[in-house]
């Protein structure tokens, strides 16, 4: 009887720490930093803009690919630049949220966004992909990014930034 009371007791410590461990795993992986929290908040660069397809020819499958849908939103550090027509080169402190979505029912809902982001950390002259930090989602932690810098460079004349006032003219 003890051991039978063992195997129970013990199968049930088991199978209570699996279902503990399988609820951990599907908790967000952390809180997001205090700089692009709040973002929601922030000015919404392509505000009445269906944000879709591949204007520059360069999305491929990033950002939600040719189909996806996104909204680009900037903090107010960074916000005159972004709305300008340009040259660009924003201020240290800028800092820009991508959110893509995988279709245009996910973007009117605005529920399930994937986010990305950008930020200025240096001022400078010279625009170089050195002045930015990229995260890849709105949990992770922010630092260089080969991937990020190597097709945003594309975009090197206007400080690394495609979805600016220019751009939005443009298209």
């Amino acid at each position: 009887m003890r051991k039978s009371l063992y195997r129970h007791t013990a199968a049930w410590v088991l199978g209570g720490t699996a279902i503990a461990l399988a609820g951990c795993a599907a908790l967000p992986g952390g809180t997001a930093d205090e700089r692009w929290a709040d973002y929601k908040n922030w000015t919404k660069i392509t505000e009445g803009k269906v944000q879709t397809g591949d204007p520059t020819g360069f999305i491929g499958n990033v950002h939600k690919g040719p189909n996806g849908y996104r909204d680009v939103y900037v903090n107010d550090i960074g916000a005159a630049m972004l709305a300008s027509e340009g040259p660009y080169n924003f201020p240290a402190g800028t800092v820009v949220v991508k959110e893509q979505y995988d279709n245009q029912a996910a973007w009117e809902s605005g529920k399930g966004a994937g986010v990305t982001v950008s930020l200025k950390m240096t001022a400078s002259d010279d625009l170089s992909k050195d002045n930015w930090i990229w995260a890849e989602s709105y949990t992770s932690t922010a630092g260089e990014s080969a991937f990020c810098s190597g097709c945003h460079s594309i975009a090197a004349k206007t400080d690394y930034v495609f979805t600016n006032g220019a751009f939005l003219a443009a298209h």
